[in-house]
């Protein structure tokens, strides 16, 4: 065979080479290791995102089906001789008919005329827009983005901190490897 020598495999160098210590082969191990939970951090966020935005998904329908937009006017009733923010008295209809009030403050959008569109919940209370489509999306879409960025960083972050530890751990075999022998090494005569 071209290119191997008799005894090594591709890939396997260090497998029978005698200056290989077992933090070569730890740290070998940890990088393979931490290169495919890397790759994985995608699918993750992925499955974040689908998490996410099915449970969003379901809050729209539930809220849409809950909360219905009607048509209300404002009837300008200032507070009298107030410093505070002026307020203004909306007016709407029920789902039940009958007519329901509310002060509001005088900065409401009004869309034509003194007439608005708001809100109400079943028992014709008003209630905050319900959630829509594109917002939901955009909740689950960021949702799968942290979840990825985060479980990437903190597979670096461990990666890091685990390089650090075998890397003392190195420095200490290494310094007892020359505490043992000693400063005579390389000398002729030495025994080393």
């Amino acid at each position: 065979m071209k290119g191997r020598t008799t005894g090594t495999v591709r890939g396997w160098r260090w497998r029978r080479n005698p200056l290989r210590r077992r933090t070569d082969v730890v740290e070998t191990w940890l990088a393979l290791f931490f290169a495919v939970a890397l790759c994985a951090t995608p699918l993750l966020g992925w499955w974040a995102d689908r998490s996410v935005g099915r449970v969003l998904s379901h809050e729209v329908a539930t809220e849409h089906a809950e909360r219905t937009l009607v048509t209300a006017t404002l009837a300008r009733d200032k507070a009298s001789g107030s410093k505070t923010r002026p307020t203004e008295q909306l007016r709407w209809t029920g789902p039940d008919g009958s007519t329901r009030t509310a002060t509001v403050s005088s900065d409401i959008e009004v869309l034509q005329q003194g007439r608005i569109k708001v809100w109400t919940d079943r028992a014709g209370r008003l209630a905050p827009p319900p959630l829509d489509s594109a917002t939901a999306g955009t909740h689950a879409v960021l949702a799968g983005v942290a979840a990825g960025s985060a479980a990437a960083g903190l597979l670096v972050l461990s990666r890091q901190l685990l390089m650090w530890r075998l890397m003392l751990r190195r420095l200490e075999s290494w310094a007892r490897e020359w505490a043992r022998v000693g400063q005579d090494w390389g000398r002729a005569g030495a025994g080393g």
